[in-house]
């Protein structure tokens, strides 16, 4: 159903190519693999089978592609989509509804399914990902992961014959991700083609049926599975005075019932602290409440010495990266999308440290959304680093990250613990959690564990 033939394409501008040569098939009932570093052309591989590659991002191309008897750069993309259904890096951009029902429903309507259909079609993709339950609920309430669940809901209800997932199940818990596998499992059993484009990949190794291996736009050889190395465990060091503490902190959106729950916590200058739980279970509320961007309904909260500070108090003493890196990243180029903070805080900072540590040095010229999605990732993250402020505050920083690369970011974090700096992160990698100091769990917005490692 997908045939690649000696498939090239270069972006305008870049000097090179994204996919060079590249070439494959994928049958009927197959699951494909799509793994590589970051920037190495996994979503432009996926592009060019959607027909975003030339329609959206144009560019220089040749060799052949094609989709179900159809090439994807000779059909408007509507059509395609009748096809082709594509989960994106970047879920909100997938999200147009204000109810999670609707949302699951939209694609379908614009099909001009009829309502019946629609109807069966929304409550199996809604009941397959578990999000029956909330099926009523505001879409910009749900949790970074649950709208992660929300998009591959609504591109499952419309049936395609095609499954492009581009690195999906990122900010999924591990009973999202199990759901994920079960429906990579019928997807299979249903006879569709699935392109999985994925970093953390090793759990979906008994479905794959061939490995497809990128590096730097090439296919290269690949072997079905990889093993990883041990990975240290950061002990506790010479820890400083307190710079958070929560007692009885309750935080809630609007007039609703409160997310964060009486929560009491306490961190200490050097910490290296995990944030975990569920989806849902109140991270980034947690999180979002030590920056000052949401304020206490109930209880007290204090970081570095002000009570129940606003955002503008805590400005360049705390530093917060959001889930999604496209949210805060707006200059013409690397390097001065990490000299901006820094610049507007008034601080001398060695800016070409950051980029060489970060691994972004070559790329410094480029534009920001030249880069892949982990790189991306590693920008924003750098561009917070450099701004060198007390607290690093990072929601799900690992994500779109390949395994060097997350292991430069937190080796980046861990050197900040080390210079006397205080680091907070929300997680679901587990091999991420496993190199902090301490790991807080979260469930229903009540802190149920807290494990510092010795």
């Amino acid at each position: 159903m997908i045939r690649i033939e000696n498939f090239t394409f270069a972006y305008p501008g870049t000097g090179k190519p994204a996919l060079e040569d590249v070439s494959f098939e994928a049958a009927k009932g197959e699951l494909l693999l799509v793994r590589g570093a970051s920037g190495s052309g996994k979503s432009t591989l996926l592009y060019a089978i959607n027909g975003l590659v030339p329609h959206i991002f144009n560019g220089e191309s040749s060799g052949t592609i094609q989709v179900n008897g159809f090439s994807p750069g000779e059909r408007p993309i509507g059509e395609i989509s009748k096809t082709v259904g594509t989960v994106l890096q970047n879920v909100e951009s997938q999200i147009f509804m204000m109810r999670v029902e609707d949302d699951v429903a939209f694609g379908c309507e614009n099909l001009r399914m009829p309502r019946e259909e629609i109807l069966l079609r929304r409550e199996e993709a809604l009941k397959a990902m578990d999000l029956w339950e909330m099926r009523e609920r505001e879409t910009f309430k749900l949790s970074g992961g649950q709208k992660q669940r929300l998009t591959i809901s609504a591109i499952y209800a419309m049936g395609p014959k095609i499954f492009l997932f581009d690195e999906p199940t990122t900010d999924l818990d591990q009973g999202g991700r199990k759901e994920f596998f079960n429906i990579l499992k019928r997807l299979k059993s249903e006879g569709k083609v699935v392109l999985l484009a994925e970093h953390q990949y090793e759990e979906y190794l008994p479905l794959v049926d061939r490995v497809v291996t990128l590096d730097r736009g090439r296919t290269v050889p690949s072997v079905q599975a990889l093993r990883d190395c041990p990975e240290p465990v950061y002990g506790v060091g010479n820890l400083g005075d307190i710079v958070i503490s929560c007692k009885g902190l309750c935080v809630g959106y609007e007039k609703g019932e409160p997310v964060l729950k009486h929560v009491d916590l306490e961190v200490r200058k050097g910490e290296f602290v995990a944030l975990c739980g569920k989806n849902g279970s109140g991270k980034t509320t947690l999180l979002k409440s030590l920056a000052g961007i949401l304020r206490p309904s109930a209880g007290c909260l204090n970081v570095l010495e002000k009570a129940n500070p606003d955002l503008e108090s805590l400005m360049g003493h705390v530093g917060f990266l959001f889930q999604n890196p496209d949210e805060q990243l707006f200059a013409d180029c690397v390097e001065e999308e990490v000299a901006f903070g820094p610049r507007h805080l008034g601080k001398e900072v060695d800016i070409e440290k950051y980029l060489r540590i970060s691994g972004l040095y070559e790329a410094r010229g480029s534009h920001p959304q030249a880069l892949s999605r982990g790189q991306r990732q590693l920008l924003a993250v750098t561009s917070i680093l450099a701004m060198e402020p007390d607290i690093l505050l990072l929601d799900e920083p690992t994500t779109g990250l390949d395994d060097t690369h997350w292991r430069r970011l937190l080796s980046l974090l861990h050197q900040s613990v080390a210079e006397g700096k205080t680091v907070v992160f929300t997680t679901h990698n587990g091999k991420a959690a496993g190199r902090a100091s301490r790991s807080v769990h979260l469930e229903e917005g009540r802190i149920v564990s807290d494990e510092i490692r010795q």
